[in-house]
């Protein structure tokens, strides 16, 4: 049976796994609603020690038992401080435990938990300088214990109950050397220092806090002091090499988002403080209350800063907008967890829309928008509600934040900004400190606009898939009409066996359609709710523009070219970003020189740096001599370092001297990191081996974040053969691999394998099944993802071996991995790859000396056909 036949019978199944179940929320008769966390944190020997006390209260009359999350603790003793004779037993995940005497309802008892941690596998991270306590600012390794559960990793250090439904207030009570800085969630009640080189610093948090929110950092800080907003301390913390300076350039701006965003939700804050810290090897960005954690990649330095300050930005608001949509307004369980991450990512687009303009924020939309379809497109379709997985790390995908978020973009549309934001301003004002349900949120809207918002939620939000349309347009000069086309093309793909499944049902959404006549926009709005429709709408001359939702308010992929000059109009005339991207988009499709040409001469004039990111990729797309041609221009000229990064993304599949030649010479310049790792990564895709020496040569350009090192990894990976694998080992056996390059390392080595000798691929999987074993997390995951890039079958059994003692969220991962490796075609498909590219190579070729033909004949017209091809 066909694979995509098989997907059918579970239409889930490429997303949960094979043998998913729906999960559900347990019963919680006796429910913990405050913890106080009294450890002793030894950095050094990487374990806490201690005892956490538990307050509960009963839900329920009558009920005597409650199981806490304790994974892999160590010299655990339970027991009732109050003298309640209770029985207990720890199986290595659960502890749990029965009171001889029942609770009433509303009685309230407390439980002591004595244990140890030691080096646990996730949850509680621990960081050391290395042996040789390096001096070079991307191999310096800080003292720090800190941790981050989302989603459910806090087990593995704090005995709890860890799922959202359960919210306690916390005291800390941490321990650890003198030296270090303490942080938790919370406001500081007071630090006692003794006379054994050691403090104890006591945080209180008196706001609820799920398990996946409780945080704590202790470690040798540097800290900016942004002061207050309306008596709200806010810092930032990161460690050496950074400086003071790069803080403020990264979070300096965040006193003035906290203005921003509780105006825009008419709220209060909602905690005590806003805390940041940032730290090496450690998880990109999380909402903890009151005190976000960052990995410290974000933390820049001059040159990083110009390429990647409108990203931290953007991740700023997103954490910030959680401390209302996540920390103070729960989710009840991760089936609803687009309430928090879809929220986040949404407040993204309308933080860029009052702060820079409708430009940044539609270009934001369609940023989520391309995210959403490459996912649903390559990998998987899912509702964005969901209960069938295995992990609910797995629902933290492009469908949870960039496709949640198109959604609440539409709902705004639909209702208006007033009813919109009226609604949304008392969801957060009604449910704060409460937990919600999808429901919860679709009433508020529904209150608020006396509209009947089901089946919209039953078809975007509990349904999966989205419009696909192919629209077109007719002018008829006698009737003076104006005629546009919509079909719904995903309608009637279903397939399978009658009674598996149907074919997909229209989408109902709202939208306009428009036009453009000397220079005036006009505009009708439409209800699209068919397979098919004919739009008519009066028009006394051809307009000079047509739009398929110009006003930018539905999520849907588009089909639609009204012809080469009424592109070409849109091209430089559009007012908005996405009108202009539509329009070069259509006309790259075309692969028409003069069109390719016209896209690329008003790139020269384009003022939006993400509209010249965008189309950069579409020549790409294109695979055409023209395209080649553009981007060569294009990458000489080219002055925004964000710009030219994509630039070098986009040329990256073009084997051409040109490439070599400008690629060479925007290396000798002054880059940002990451612009030039992604040009270092063009040479190496070349696959010249006379490149190779200029790519190792990168190894001497050195940035605190080991992103340059990382790029010529990758970058000697593209080069598939033997010396590459040769130049990565020796590298790797020189000692001189940063911490933060070793994930790099370990990804370029593993995907090497594909193509090395025998001999080799022992060696890799070797050094692979060695780094399976390494203290940090990055380079773990490093190797067993290098282990499936290569389907290095000999590592494979390391791998599973380590399979069993993984956290659930990687193990899940590492499953996958180790199916892919199991799967008999992998050879096949690699040949097949290996053919493709050659002949992509030798048509593009053929297709520039036909192009170069019929230019010298005079043939070539607008219109004509053409060879495309990819």
């Amino acid at each position: 049976m066909c694979l995509n036949r098989l997907h059918r019978l579970n239409p889930l199944e490429p997303f949960s796994g094979p043998g998913a179940e729906d999960q559900y929320p347990p019963d919680q008769q006796i429910e913990p609603v405050h913890m106080d966390i009294d450890l002793k944190v030894d950095v050094t020997g990487r374990a806490a020690s201690g005892v956490v006390t538990i307050t509960a209260t009963a839900r329920a009359a009558g009920a005597d038992r409650l199981t806490l999350d304790a994974v892999s603790f160590l010299d655990v003793v339970v027991k009732d401080p109050d003298g309640h004779e209770l029985s207990w037993r720890h199986d290595g995940e659960k502890i749990n435990l029965r009171w001889t005497k029942p609770l009433t309802l509303g009685e309230k008892r407390r439980v002591e938990v004595v244990y140890r941690v030691q080096d646990p596998v996730t949850g509680l991270f621990f960081m050391n300088p290395g042996p040789d306590k390096e001096k070079e600012p991307s191999r310096i390794q800080p003292s720090y214990a800190a941790t981050d559960h989302e989603t459910e990793r806090a087990r593995y250090w704090l005995p709890c109950v860890d799922l959202p439904h359960v919210r306690t207030t916390l005291d800390f009570h941490l321990t650890a050397e003198k030296r270090f800085t303490i942080l938790a969630n919370g406001t500081l009640v007071g630090e006692k220092e003794h006379g054994d080189n050691t403090k104890t610093a006591h945080w209180r948090l008196e706001q609820p806090c799920p398990s996946y929110l409780i945080c704590f950092a202790i470690g040798e800080f540097i800290k900016a002091d942004d002061g207050d907003f309306d008596g709200i301390p806010v810092a930032s913390f990161t460690t050496a090499p950074h400086e003071v300076a790069d803080l403020n350039r990264s979070f300096g701006r965040t006193r003035d988002m906290l203005r921003w965003i509780t105006a825009k939700l008419d709220s209060p804050f909602p905690f005590p403080k806003y805390y940041q810290f940032a730290l090496p090897a450690f998880g990109g960005a999380m909402e903890n209350i009151s005190l976000v954690s960052w990995s410290d990649i974000f933390v820049a330095d001059e040159s990083h800063g110009r390429e990647w300050a409108w990203f931290i930005d953007q991740v700023n608001i997103h954490e910030m907008a959680h401390s209302f949509f996540g920390d103070s307004v729960v989710c009840r369980d991760f089936a609803h967890a687009w309430l928090k991450e879809s929220w986040a990512t949404y407040m993204e687009q309308c933080w860029l829309e009052d702060r820079y303009g409708k430009d940044d924020s539609l270009a934001d939309f369609w940023r989520n928008a391309q995210a959403y379809f490459s996912e649903a497109d390559e990998k998987y379709r899912r509702p964005i509600v969901t209960r069938r997985f295995k992990s609910s790390w797995q629902m933290y995908d492009r469908h949870l934040y960039p496709g949640g978020a198109c959604r609440l973009h539409m709902l705004r549309g639909m209702l208006g900004d007033q009813i919109f934001w009226g609604a949304v301003q008392d969801y957060v004002r009604t449910y704060r400190g409460r937990v919600v349900e999808t429901d919860d949120f679709r009433r508020k809207l529904e209150h608020h606009s006396g509209r009947s918002l089901v089946k919209f939620f039953d078809q975007w939000i509990l349904g999966d898939g989205y419009p696909d349309l192919k629209v077109s347009f007719n002018w008829d000069e006698k009737t003076k009409a104006g005629t546009f086309t919509v079909e719904q093309k995903q309608c009637g793909t279903g397939g399978g066996k009658s009674g598996v499944t149907t074919a997909p049902k229209p989408f109902y959404f709202e939208t306009d359609i428009g036009w453009t006549v000397g220079g005036v926009d006009h505009s009708v709005a439409v209800t699209v709710d068919r397979e098919h429709h004919d739009f008519v709408v009066t028009m006394p001359q051809r307009p000079d523009q047509v739009r398929f939702d110009p006003k930018c308010r539905a999520l849907f992929k588009l089909d639609f070219n009204p012809g080469d000059d009424l592109l070409k109009a849109q091209l430089t005339g559009a007012r908005d970003v996405i009108g202009r991207m539509l329009a070069a988009s259509e006309l790259v499709k075309t692969g028409r020189g003069a069109n390719i040409s016209a896209v690329g001469e008003a790139m020269a004039r384009e003022p939006h740096w993400t509209v010249r990111c965008e189309v950069a990729g579409f020549f790409a797309d294109s695979n055409t001599g023209a395209s080649l041609d553009a981007i060569v221009a294009w990458m000489r000229r080219e002055t925004d370092s964000r710009v030219l990064h994509a630039l070098a993304n986009a040329v990256r599949g073009f084997r051409d001297a040109r490439v070599v030649d400008v690629v060479q010479a925007r290396l000798k310049e002054a880059l940002p990191p990451l612009c030039r790792g992604a040009l270092i990564e063009c040479l190496g895709a070349q696959r010249e081996p006379a490149l190779m020496p200029a790519v190792e040569r990168e190894f001497s350009c050195l940035d605190c974040h080991g992103f340059i090192e990382s790029a010529v990894f990758r970058a000697l990976a593209e080069f598939r053969s033997d010396d590459a694998v040769h130049a990565c080992l020796n590298r790797l056996k020189s000692g001189k691999v940063s911490f933060r390059a070793m994930p790099a390392a370990a990804q370029a080595i593993g995907g090497l394998s594909r193509y090395a000798s025998k001999p080799l691929q022992s060696r890799i999987a070797g050094e692979l099944a060695a780094l399976l074993r390494d203290d940090l997390l990055t380079v773990r995951q490093g190797a067993y993802r290098g282990i499936g890039a290569g389907a290095v079958a000999e590592a494979a059994k390391a791998l599973d071996g380590l399979r069993p003692s993984l956290p659930l969220q990687e193990r899940v991962e590492v499953e996958r991995i180790l199916d892919q490796i199991r799967k008999p075609e992998d050879s096949k498909v690699q040949s097949l790859e290996k053919k493709l590219e050659s002949l992509q190579d030798k048509f593009r070729k053929l297709e520039s000396v036909v192009q170069k033909i019929e230019d010298e004949a005079g043939l070539r017209k607008s219109g004509a056909p053409q060879m495309t091809g990819k």
